[in-house]
């Protein structure tokens, strides 16, 4: 039987939940210049579930790079799928770095996405599509943050494009869509799009929970968070909240970012005890 091809900069994994609750990875499949580690301890609340952290050796996204990232998530399975450093995007001859995620939630499970920031260089465009496929029953909590450049170099907002969009299915129907576009140079010739450095997303989806007290939590979080600014609202068909935010600097982003995880975590997800693995 011929193994299946395996694209450049593909990063495929199905987890399931074994017998005793712990997160098991069964399909592992990656490719240059996405790798992922060994699984990580998990924390002590949650020790059935897995972390993943996803390296480029490469040391960032150039501008040929076409990056594709699927991840399964089956019934009663918890991961958390981070990566080791924030997302350098260089600028080159190419089309602009590109990266597409497609995650997969049943019934019952969780999956966290929580990145580190991208940092577009000077003349860089970096484009990424998200599709989120719940079930209802499941657990989604998403994020991403763009800064405005190699701020440490002098450069800020002196890159081409950025452009993030997410998509949000529940049960197989779009219930949610979300688009940002920025384009420092056309708009403003390298001015201050934003209230700030950086620019934040973060998404709760579950299907089924009480959103009213998720939305008054997340907004309480962002109320107390120094040197950031944002808002909350919910996502349509009561499938879960959406915020946006805008930070001064990279610490200030990072505690913010930590904070909104907690309290829908908190909400969301119910502590539990076990042992943590996970196994190819």
């Amino acid at each position: 039987m011929t193994a299946p091809t395996i694209r450049p900069g593909e990063l495929a994994v199905d987890v399931v939940a074994d017998a005793t609750g712990r997160t098991r990875t069964t399909s592992l499949r990656q490719r240059y210049p996405q790798r992922v580690t060994v699984p990580l301890r998990s924390a002590t609340d949650h020790p059935g579930a897995a972390t993943l952290c996803v390296q480029s050796p490469s040391g960032g996204a150039f501008s040929d790079d076409d990056l594709h990232t699927a991840v399964r998530c089956g019934p009663g399975s918890h991961l958390h799928l981070t990566t080791q450093a924030a997302t350098q995007v260089f600028a080159g001859d190419g089309p602009g770095a590109r990266h597409r995620a497609e995650f997969s939630v049943a019934a019952g499970a969780v999956l966290e996405y929580n990145p580190q920031t991208v940092i577009p260089h000077a003349g860089s465009t970096y484009r990424q599509r998200v599709d989120i496929d719940l079930a209802c029953g499941g657990v989604y909590l998403g994020w991403e943050a763009v800064a405005a450049g190699r701020i440490a170099h002098g450069e800020r907002f002196t890159y081409c494009c950025y452009d993030s969009a997410f998509t949000v299915r529940v049960d197989g129907r779009v219930v949610a869509r979300d688009r940002q576009v920025v384009r420092p140079g056309a708009a403003t010739g390298g001015g201050c799009l934003l209230d700030g450095d950086y620019l934040g997303t973060f998404v709760a989806v579950a299907p089924g929970s009480d959103t009213e007290l998720l939305l008054d939590g997340l907004r309480s979080v962002l109320d107390t968070a120094e040197g950031c600014r944002g808002g909350a609202g919910r996502l349509p068909a009561e499938a879960g909240v959406f915020i946006r935010l805008t930070a001064q600097t990279a610490p200030e982003l990072h505690r913010t970012r930590h904070a909104l995880f907690e309290f829908a975590r908190s909400v969301l997800v119910p502590a539990s005890h076990g042992d943590s693995e996970v196994s190819a």
